[in-house]
């Protein structure tokens, strides 16, 4: 799956440049009381002073899935840190915000909600009372700070910092730590329409014994990789499904892929990869009325060991087939 190798790709980097923790868990229940949260200025030791724990119940999968990503990066939060411009939702769990700091110098900053936090053994700061990590780009041009809100997966939330001004770290730690008292204290959510994915967990909507039989029964593990993005995983194959915001395909003038009738009304594009048994199918969910935010459905397979003339795609109609019956209905 060429979208995958890239993101799988881009893992491997971010595991040298994040981190989380998940050694502690604490499942205890915890009441917040809810109110309007002003922007942290210290930026570390919020939420409790003691050891940082992760799996604190106002940070589940199933709420951060329910948040306005832009909703978090609110006028108040990036005030604090310089003059804001306006928010890009650049997925359903990732808004940017290109503005300027104090000094009037370039600022973006952009967050993710729900991403896999790779090495989660070595977090040493405490980011509104949760394990958290800072790292930074060699020539200091960027910073990564985030905190691990759930074990097992090790999820979390991450700040990505980048600009002219200095002390890009301290930034996104003021930024990250107000985040995080706005998700505990006030969550901004988001406003999803009867049919809406965005709520959907991916990882669910599989039939274990129907999967291993659409892939050649070849037994596979289902494996998060941020809210939205499932992959399961065999000896040689692995599919991914991935639900996200962008361009209906069948519009794409660039490689849109080969139109295929699944029946009942559904259309995906196909497109094979050349010399490999990987395919991917994509089509559109549900239109949103908002250019280029339409809720996209990717499925995705790989397979290094595939029968003759089998070029992937053949499986991944198979898996989407499975898929669309348990999708919401839009």
């Amino acid at each position: 799956m060429r979208r995958s190798f890239v993101l799988l790709t881009l893992s491997v980097v971010a595991a040298v440049v994040l981190a989380g923790c998940g050694d502690t868990v604490d499942t205890a229940k915890v009441t917040f009381t809810r109110s309007t949260v002003p922007a942290n200025k210290a930026g570390t030791e919020t939420g409790g002073t003691g050891k940082p724990k992760s799996n604190d119940p106002a940070f589940t999968n199933e709420r951060l899935r329910a948040l306005d990503a832009c909703g978090l990066l609110s006028k108040d939060i990036l005030s604090a840190v310089g003059v804001p411009a306006d928010n890009s939702a650049e997925d359903f769990s990732e808004c940017s915000n290109y503005m300027k700091d104090k000094d009037g110098k370039d600022l973006s900053i952009t967050l993710y909600v729900g991403e896999t936090i790779n090495g989660a053994e070595d977090a040493e700061e405490n980011i509104g009372g949760l394990p958290a990590l800072t790292s930074k780009l060699d020539d200091s041009s960027a910073c990564f700070v985030s905190v691990v809100t759930s074990t097992n997966p090790n999820f979390g939330v991450r700040v990505q910092i980048g600009g002219d001004g200095k002390d890009l770290c301290a930034t996104g730690r003021t930024v990250l730590a107000s985040v995080v008292d706005l998700i505990r204290n006030d969550p901004p959510k988001r406003d999803d329409r009867t049919g809406s994915i965005a709520n959907s967990d991916p990882c669910t909507l599989l039939d274990p014994a129907a999967l291993k039989t659409a892939v050649g029964g070849v037994e596979t593990t289902p494996s998060p990789y941020t809210l939205h993005w499932c992959n399961w995983v065999g000896d040689a194959i692995s599919v991914g499904v991935w639900f996200r915001t962008g361009y209906d395909p069948k519009d794409s003038s660039v490689d849109k892929g080969t139109p295929v009738d699944l029946g009942n009304g559904v259309t995906v594009y196909q497109s094979a990869q050349s010399g490999a048994a990987s395919c991917r199918l994509e089509w559109r969910h549900r239109s949103t009325g908002q250019d280029g935010a339409d809720e996209i459905i990717e499925v995705d397979v790989d397979n290094s060991s595939p029968p003759a003339g089998d070029n992937g795609c053949p499986t991944a109609t198979e898996v989407a087939k499975l898929l669309v019956p348990a999708l919401p209905k839009p």
